[in-house]
Parts: structure tokens; C-alpha cells; sequence
């Protein structure tokens, strides 16, 4: 069965969102980083990807906050580009077949991130839309995932 995991929004700065989000509901940064590369371009659809990323949790909810500002590219995203959340599954490769054979849009074929962070590392995912075209995305149970 799944499990949300964590739910990602699309922020113009991201310095000041996370002093938002610290200061007015006490969530606490867990990790950060800058996103680009290859299997980020592949995995979300978007040529030339450049984020910067990061998630933030409260000590009262096992739900993440993660925050996206886009560096490139510079357009202006829309509200269904990249805002998303996502569901922690036990076999992403089984429901990911299920899907294709349902004719459900998916954005790529899971792909394993390698080479990038030791705390992301191994993380096995994929974005689909559902029918109104929110994006939602699908991975793998990974325990060091975001750790402190």
C-alpha cells in the first residue's frame, strides 16, 4: 500500500521560504541541495533541469515539505510542471507496468538515482499524472532518504 511521503512545492527564493517555514510552523531543515544532471532532465520531463532543493520536516508529522526553486529554466513554472506529491510504495517497477498497461501518463520509466548523494543515492522513482494532471511520484522505500 502506499504511504505520502512528502508533498513539493515551487518557490521564487528559497532562503526566504525556508525562514517562512521555520519561523511560522517550526519545520526544520533535514536536507539541501542543488538538483541538475542527466537523470533529473530524464526523470522530470524538463531539458537542462537546475534546482535548489530543500526538505523540511516537523518532529510531529513523518510528512515532508519539500521546497523547488527552479534556476533553470528560467521561465515562469506552472502550477502542474513540477509541484507534486509523491507516495512511498513497496515495488515502483510492478505498479509502473500497472500503469502503462491502464494507459496512465507517465513521465518517464523508473529510473535509480546513482552518483549524486550519498542520502538520495538508490532512491528509485517515477512521475505520472492523474487525470487532471496533477504530478505525482512514485518511489521505492529508501531509509536514509532526507535523514538528519
Amino acid at each position: 500500500m502506499a504511504k505520502i511521503n512528502h508533498i513539493t512545492i515551487l518557490v521564487k527564493d528559497i532562503e526566504r521560504s525556508k525562514k517562512f517555514y521555520r519561523e511560522i510552523l517550526g519545520l526544520k531543515p533535514t536536507f539541501e541541495i542543488n538538483i541538475s544532471g542527466n537523470q533529473f532532465s530524464r526523470v522530470t520531463g524538463i531539458e537542462g533541469v537546475k534546482i535548489k532543493f530543500a526538505a523540511l520536516k516537523s518532529s510531529s508529522s513523518p510528512v515532508i515539505l519539500e521546497l523547488a526553486q527552479f534556476t533553470h529554466p528560467k521561465k515562469e513554472i506552472k502550477n502542474n510542471d513540477f509541484r507534486h506529491f509523491a507516495f512511498e510504495v513497496d515495488d515502483v517497477d510492478r505498479i509502473y507496468k500497472r500503469l502503462v498497461k491502464k494507459k496512465v501518463e507517465v513521465i518517464s520509466e523508473p529510473l535509480t538515482i546513482s552518483d549524486f548523494h550519498p542520502k538520495v543515492d538508490g532512491k528509485r522513482f517515477f512521475y505520472f499524472r492523474d487525470p487532471d494532471k496533477n504530478l505525482i511520484e512514485l518511489f521505492n522505500k529508501k531509509d536514509t532518504l532526507y535523514s538528519s
